[in-house]
């Protein structure tokens, strides 16, 4: 049923926030009302009303009918470096009249960086999802554009078919979801460490009891530890460690120093291995505490297996 709504949006186009012109459909040899109104997630009551059509017509090859206009959702937009309402109509096929309307701006007033604009988009909801499309910039990833959307990394991935790992190519379009019109993302703020957890295992897709052993074994949830190596927080990360996650997997993306921040670095972190490991739980933790370069270089050193089945023992408890 995805594919139809995907499809639907594709043959009919975005309406641009404002625009009154309802979609048409032509009717081809062999078509049915039924499979019409299947197609666009309506109904054959709705499209006879709408078309003033007799249930006993026959549907004529070339007709033009007449579609129920689009649904308008809102989605919640993070402002990052570089935005521009242009920008942002643009790459969600609606206008910067439209968001400034929304987001209660004027549309010359300058977007403060890390601000959250009301997006409106149009899309048409069938029986099952409703999606929206997005046009990858400069600078975008995967996960950043997950986080901005109030989705999963591995939700986004799967709909799109990607690698979460894989490198976006600029100008690409990505499906996003809305999942139900109720469900417009809002903005995270991290109120506890135990719900920075949950929060950045979810966006990552890494099993968040996984997380909550390892952050737990780490430093006891404890933000304000600092071990002798200079690994600091929750997820005892190094500074070496940080700025891996900032300049490489978040593409320079800064992240704050704080308790939430520390979390999504050593999340992102331990999905980036159990990706390498191709999902092995044993080898990521052990090269979580160890290195990669060094269990590569010299397997497992002594105290990191009893770590390692540690973690994986307060798993089944956290």
């Amino acid at each position: 049923m995805l594919r139809i709504v995907v499809l639907f949006a594709v043959v009919c186009g975005f309406v641009a926030a404002g625009v009154s012109a309802a979609p048409v459909y032509r009717v081809q040899v062999g078509d049915t009302l039924t499979a019409i109104a299947q197609h666009y997630g309506t109904t054959v009551d709705r499209l006879e009303r709408l078309n003033r059509l007799s249930p006993s017509a026959p549907l004529l090859a070339g007709a033009t009918l007449r579609l129920p206009a689009p649904k308008m959702l809102e989605r919640r937009y993070l402002v990052s470096p570089g935005d521009t309402l242009a920008g942002i109509a643009e790459r969600f096929h609606t206008t910067a009249t439209a968001i400034a309307a929304a987001s209660g701006i004027e549309v010359m007033q300058p977007i403060l960086i890390g601000a959250t604009l009301r997006v409106p988009v149009t899309t048409h909801i069938g029986s099952a999802v409703a999606v929206s499309f997005y046009r990858v910039r400069a600078g975008d990833t995967l996960s950043g554009i997950a986080l901005r959307d109030g989705a999963s990394l591995g939700a986004l991935a799967d709909l799109n078919h990607l690698d979460p790992n894989a490198t976006l190519l600029i100008g690409t379009r990505l499906v996003l979801p809305f999942g139900t019109i109720a469900a417009a993302p809002q903005v995270y703020s991290g109120s506890s460490v135990r719900s920075s957890i949950v929060h950045w295992a979810d966006h990552y897709g890494v099993n968040q009891h996984l997380v909550a052993a390892l952050a737990w074994m780490e430093s006891g949830f404890n933000n304000e530890l600092v071990s002798p190596a200079g690994a600091v927080g929750v997820m005892q990360i190094t500074p070496d460690t940080w700025d891996y996650v900032e300049q490489v997997l978040l593409l320079g993306q800064p992240v704050p120093h704080t308790p939430d921040g520390n979390v999504r670095i050593g999340v992102a972190y331990l999905h980036h291995l159990l990706h390498i490991y191709g999902g092995g739980q044993h080898e990521a933790l052990a090269a979580y505490y160890q290195g990669a370069r060094s269990l590569q270089q010299d397997g497992v050193l002594p105290g990191t297996g009893q770590y390692v089945d540690d973690i994986l023992a307060l798993e089944k408890r956290l």
